[in-house]
């Protein structure tokens, strides 16, 4: 039974204190040690927040402050989250990956008066950066390290200290003060058109966001979701986070990227959201697993694929499948989908969602073909984060070929120039000490400019087809969309990563980024498995391996959209190097200027 609250009535800081009258001793995170999974509840997170609350009260923490979050997910985020919303502050969040100046840069754009830190690498930035930082005050770190400076305290000793001097009265006072239109957080965005800008996003916004999810994903208390993506992102802060404890649901943190496979196999959560990237790289692994098995697997395999791609449109239409395809299912069922599902820990999940970029509709149908339930989703930090969402099919019908069901309350158009214009009850204040850039993302009339091309249908279904800003003008005059030929090609179990390139040049070329585990058991048949990576990308084999799989993809684009050229490169994009934001999404200025060379040389002759 879901939490009955109202968006116009009520605040974030509820979701926290009528769960903990509700629930109490019941499980709300998760967070994996040495010696297993351990359950942390609602009583013992309210019982930390209180005193942390406390503590930053005591160290002159004023109502309307600014209290910056520098850490991967964990529980402790959390509970800095809502202690500081206790105290009638505010938070801004800091991926736990960004380099000691773009913390600065964070940090100093909202006069942040705390910075709660993951460990050592967070806590040295800031330090790096104090003589930039005035106004910082506190630095309050999670882990348990040493650090001499007065200006650090441990998480533990802030708790200590907390539950010393607890400021109950203080903190009922201040909650009392919180309304719906305050400033609730603030998210910047990505950065990949230059710096970011801080999205202010109100506990009107986010509280509406969350809500409808949990009511439209038919959210319950038995439920549980593995995070993975960053909670200073709004698609995890809004829908993983605060959607889900709010339905009353458990909430797992994943040891991040490198032990995610392992821990979705030893939670088997029900329900999650992930950026595309993971479903690409489980698919092509699955794919690349196959390829590799004897020819009677490989063909057990593609039967039992066409069984389940005929299938796949009737689960999505939520209609019984015709007897004889139905008993076809059901023995594959037995043999493969039942399997392979458990294998990967999707073998209990209703649904997945599945948003910060389009997901190719190949790999959308591939895993509704196997009845896990991919759940699309559109939106902007600005719009906290949902515009469209595909919902619990009791709610309505999914469609295929990237076309998204509306999010309730949400007004959509399409502007003269293709734009998607948007208004809803999730759409932020604006952005933070920016009125005129504000100004510029709104039409004279109250309209939000996403900067997507997109087009809705006569049921109200919308399917993006591009990023306004990335659409490629050859130097022909011709438009191309970089991120539909980067998701085919993405989908091809030999590619890692690709950069389409060509604006303004005479064609198309990209910069592609082998999946080096699949490429080197090819190449070890080959006869080539003692070469590097250096070695392999520039063997001529293996060059010509590739140049059939663009041929292949190129046919089914026109001339001007088929990529002419492409290098391969030796390593793969990174955070570390400025090339991808934290979501995985591609920086092209950034990769325009790193590898210049190589993408000049693409159009010498």
């Amino acid at each position: 039974m879901q939490m009955q609250l109202d968006y116009n009535r009520n605040t974030i800081i509820d979701i926290l204190r009528i769960g903990t009258k509700t629930y109490g001793d019941k499980t709300v995170l998760r967070k994996r040690t040495d010696s297993g999974w351990v359950d942390i509840s609602w009583n013992q997170v309210y019982t930390e927040v209180e005193a942390l609350a406390s503590y930053l009260i005591k160290t002159g923490f004023r109502k309307g402050d600014i209290a910056a979050i520098y850490s991967a997910n964990r529980p402790e985020w959390v509970v800095a989250d809502f202690a500081t919303l206790f105290c009638a502050g505010v938070d801004a969040s800091i991926y736990p990956t960004n380099s000691a100046s773009e913390a600065a840069y964070i940090l100093d754009d909202t006069k942040a008066v705390v910075c709660f830190c993951d460990g050592s690498f967070q806590v040295d930035n800031v330090l790096a950066e104090r003589k930039n930082l005035p106004n910082l005050k506190k630095i309050i770190v999670f882990s348990d390290i040493d650090c001499s400076d007065d200006m650090v305290i441990r998480y533990s000793d802030a708790i200590k200290e907390g539950e010393k001097n607890l400021q109950t009265n203080e903190i009922e006072a201040r909650i009392a003060t919180v309304k719906p239109e305050d400033l609730l957080t603030l998210i910047y965005s990505s950065g990949t058109t230059g710096q970011p800008k801080g999205v202010m996003q109100s506990h009107k916004n986010v509280m509406y966001v969350s809500m409808t999810f949990a009511r439209t994903q038919c959210i319950t208390p038995e439920d549980m979701l593995i995070s993975i993506l960053p909670l200073a992102h709004s698609v995890e802060r809004s829908l993983s986070y605060y959607a889900f404890i709010l339905a009353g649901g458990v909430m797992s943190f994943s040891r991040g990227q490198e032990f995610f496979a392992e821990d979705l196999v030893e939670l088997r959560p029900t329900l999650s959201a992930f950026v595309p990237r993971i479903f690409e790289k489980i698919y092509n692994g699955i794919h690349t697993k196959v390829a590799a098995a004897p020819e009677g697997k490989q063909k057990l395999f593609a039967k039992a694929m066409s069984i389940a791609k005929q299938a796949a449109p009737y689960f999505m239409a939520d209609k019984k499948l015709p007897f004889i395809l139905g008993f076809k299912y059901a023995i594959f069922d037995k043999l493969l989908y039942s399997k392979l599902k458990e294998a990967i820990g999707f073998d209990r999940y209703k649904g997945i969602g599945s948003a910060g970029a389009p997901l190719l509709p190949e790999i959308h149908d591939f895993f509704w073909g196997l009845k896990v339930e991919i759940r699309k989703g559109y939106g902007l930090t600005e719009t906290a984060p949902v515009l469209a969402l595909d919902p619990h099919l009791s709610v309505n019908k999914v469609k295929t070929d990237l076309w998204m069901a509306p999010f309730p309350e949400v007004e959509l158009k399409i502007a003269e120039d293709g734009e998607v214009l948007a208004k809803s009850p999730g759409v932020m204040t604006g952005y933070y000490n920016k009125p005129e850039q504000t100004k510029e993302v709104f039409t004279s009339d109250g309209w939000f400019k996403t900067g997507d091309i997109g087009i809705i249908d006569n049921e109200g279904y919308l399917k993006i087809t591009d990023r306004k800003k990335d659409i490629i003008v050859t130097s022909g005059g011709k438009n191309v969309a970089p991120q539909v030929l980067e998701n085919a090609f993405a989908s091809n179990s030999f590619i890692e990563q690709i950069a389409v390139i060509g604006d303004g040049r005479q064609y198309i070329t990209a910069l592609i980024v082998p999946s080096f585990e699949t490429l080197k058991d090819w190449a070890a048949r080959e006869g080539l498995g003692s070469l590097s990576n250096e070695e392999l990308v520039v063997h001529e084999n293996v060059i010509g391996k590739y140049n059939k799989i663009v041929e292949e993809i190129n046919q089914h684009f026109g001339r001007v959209e088929q990529i002419k050229k492409f290098k391969l490169m030796p390593k793969e994009f990174s955070q570390e190097n400025g090339e991808l934001t934290p979501t995985l999404k591609l920086k092209r200025k950034v990769l325009l200027k790193n590898y210049k060379d190589d993408i000049d040389a693409l159009y010498k002759d």
